[in-house]
Parts: C-alpha cells; structure tokens; sequence
C-alpha cells in the first residue's frame, strides 16, 4: 500500500489527484526551491507544531504512515521535518509508521513536549540527530519500535551534530523500548544530560542529571563509527530526583 502523503520538495504529485493551484484549494505538499536550486541548497519542507499557550494543551497532531523525504532545513535551527515545539503536554499526539528519509535537519525533534508518542516508524539517511530531545525538559516521550539507518553528521547544525546520535537523549524521564540504530557515522543512543534544561526552558529548580532513568529496554545499535550507547558519566540518578542529590540510587 502507498503512503497517505509524501512530503517532499521536488513533486508536485503528493496523492492521487493532480496539483491543484486554485486559490481556496487544500495543497498536498509543496516545493520550498526551484530549478537549479533544488539539487544544491538542502532546503526542504518543514512541519512544526507550536503552541501559543502550551499551558492549555491545545496541540494535538496525528502522523500516521506518511513519507516525508528530502525534508528540513540545513544551516536553520528550528527547522526539521517533524517538529513538536514548546507546547506543553501533547498527550493525544503521535508519529506512527512514517518513513523518513534523505533529510538535511534530523527526522522527529521533541522540543518542551511531553507525552509525546513516537512509534514504528523508519528513518533513513538523515543528518543530524535523527530522533531529538532538545532542552532536557521533556518527559513522558514513549519511543517504541522505531529505527534508524544511517545517521549521518553535519556541520551545518549544533556543534553536536557533527557527532550525531541516531537516539540523542537529554531526559532520562522517558520510555525507549524495542528501538534499533545501525550503521550510523557515530552513535546509536547518546544520553547527554544538561545540569538543568537549557534554552527556552531553562529551570534551575529541575537537576536531569538526578532524575531516575524511565524504561531503556529491547534497544540495539550495531555498525557505528563509535559507540552504540554512550552515557555521560556525570549522570547520577536518585530515587526523588531533587537537585540536592540526597536521593538514593535507585535499585537495579
């Protein structure tokens, strides 16, 4: 069976019907370039969900078995092909059985989201960190059966994406079951946990590095140019997870 919707920027052919140019008509996909600019810019389509007030919880967005390829925006921050962004608990949201592919700017970022489900889906041949949380505020993210092939760097992103992770993790208060990373330029899972959320959600009453690891099981990464699992060593985990530290380590 085909795809509901591609997103790409080089058709103008996304579903059955024809491009339809009219005024009041509902587009399918768009091109963000034209002409000789399509094969040289890495500019493409972008979907980002943002919430005004994230404190009402008013975002909901439901990706289900689309493609979404040639997709992002390299040397812009902010513009990726997925992109939950600053808008609270998006508990009735997911990203189920998509196809991913060939993107300039990471595959699903989670960015001061929680609750977020991302399920089933397969990312291939994509720069950056290919599934993202950014701040290290998020919580609640279910990650389950997805896969990525092929992350590859870049150096028209973070710093950090020059060493890209195909899992890149800066809460441990989220669920990462059954996933699977492969052949990746450098690593699989990377928890690199901040000392308090940074960027627009900087906090410094939230310490992530004490906070209690959620479900990390059925994970596998294989054929990376590093390592498949990397831990900061400065993670130290307690069972109340407050900033004093006093907490203590939960059992295994």
């Amino acid at each position: 069976s085909q795809p509901a919707l591609v997103l790409t920027r080089k058709t103008t052919l996304c579903v059955r019907q024809e491009f339809n140019a009219g005024q009041h008509a509902a587009q399918t996909c768009f091109e963000g370039r034209y002409g000789a600019e399509i094969a040289s810019d890495q500019f493409g389509a972008q979907i980002m969900l943002f919430a005004d007030k994230p404190e009402f919880g008013r975002i909901q967005g439901r990706f289900s078995h689309i493609e979404v390829t040639e997709a992002g925006q390299a040397f812009q921050l902010g513009r990726y092909p997925i992109h939950f962004h600053l808008s609270g608990d998006v508990s009735s949201s997911y990203v189920r059985g998509c196809s991913i592919h060939r993107t300039y700017n990471r595959a699903v970022t989670v960015h001061a989201v929680h609750n977020l489900r991302v399920l089933n889906n397969v990312a291939f041949n994509n720069m950056g960190h290919t599934f993202f949380l950014e701040d290290g505020v998020e919580t609640g993210t279910e990650m389950r059966h997805n896969l990525a092939i092929f992350t590859r760097g870049s150096s028209s992103l973070l710093n950090v994406d020059v060493t890209p992770a195909s899992f890149w993790v800066t809460n441990p208060k989220n669920s990462f079951v059954d996933n699977a990373a492969a052949g990746g330029t450098h690593f699989g899972f990377w928890f690199k946990l901040p000392k308090h959320p940074e960027g627009p959600s900087f906090d410094k009453s939230v310490c992530v590095r004490y906070l209690p690891l959620g479900n990390f099981s059925g994970n596998s990464a294989h054929s990376f140019g590093r390592y498949g699992l990397w831990v900061f060593r400065q993670y130290s985990p307690r069972t109340d997870g407050g900033c004093s530290g006093a907490g203590s380590r939960p059992e295994e």
